[in-house]
């Protein structure tokens, strides 16, 4: 997928967050904002498992596929790395991190936090409109189930929450919750790959909403903090699925994949 180089004139549809593969519409410098493109594209591949934990994250390669030079891509690894998110290993080559269990749990701690504090606050201010527009995303959920469609499912599972973000007044606190997940949601996406876990959480979902319909705050946070602490049961195995970083786990790697020079 080629990366969007042109400097100017891309529009930000209404009432979404621009694409972090849209241009800036003021001129900067190329190189720069392109490697804000690639870091994104690459942390969502990452995130959602596109790119598994020790896959190789060759310069070169990343060029191709992505149809950008190498400086972007550089500076997007270097910035993965800063994210714990890539691992780069002198004399070996840049792979993908593993999961980290302790990231997760830190992130999952903040998000409890900040997740139960704007249900809370949604429950406040809860009206008709906003109770069917959080129904319908539980409505999609549904859909995404019949359709086998774990990508749609995470969709509507983050509409979700934004919404009741929304409801509750406080998007800029969601903005932070997203930006402190990361290492949660390569966790809970990891979860979503189980179909039989689907329906367990659409039903925490429905509770949550009774809450909010109820007006009842302990009921809604409540749930919502039940809902949360679902991930708890995928860390709990997760050390068969992603072993501990270091070399061990990506010296096999190099093997087969030729890393470019410099």
């Amino acid at each position: 997928m080629a990366m969007d180089k042109r400097r100017s004139g891309d529009a930000a549809t209404p009432g979404r967050e621009p694409s972090p593969m849209a241009a800036a519409a003021r001129p900067v410098r190329g190189d720069r904002r392109l490697s804000g493109q690639v870091f994104d594209h690459l942390r969502d591949e990452i995130v959602r498992g596109a790119l598994p934990p020790g896959t190789p994250m060759a310069e070169l390669d990343l060029c191709a596929r992505l149809s950008v030079s190498r400086t972007p891509v550089r500076e997007a690894l270097i910035k993965l790395a800063d994210e714990g998110l890539v691992q780069i290993l002198p004399q070996r080559g840049t792979f993908v991190a593993p999961i980290s269990i302790a990231a997760a749990r830190e992130a999952q701690f903040v998000r409890e936090h900040l997740e139960c504090a704007l249900v809370a606050e949604a429950v406040r201010k809860i009206d008709a409109t906003a109770l069917r527009e959080i129904t319908e995303t539980i409505t999609r959920q549904e859909q995404a189930q019949r359709d086998g469609a774990p990508e749609a499912f995470y969709e509507a599972d983050e509409a979700f929450h934004d919404a009741i973000a929304r409801i509750g007044g406080h998007r800029g606190v969601r903005q932070v919750v997203r930006r402190a997940k990361l290492h949660f949601d390569r966790v809970r996406y990891l979860s979503l790959q189980d179909a039989e876990r689907i329906p367990l959480l659409i039903n925490q979902h429905r509770e949550i909403v009774a809450g909010l319909a109820n007006c009842d705050e302990t009921q809604a946070v409540a749930a919502m903090r039940r809902h949360l602490r679902e991930v708890f049961r995928v860390l709990d195995v997760l050390p068969d699925v992603a072993p501990p970083a270091g070399p061990a786990m990506v010296a096999r790697r190099p093997r087969t994949a030729r890393q470019p020079p410099g």
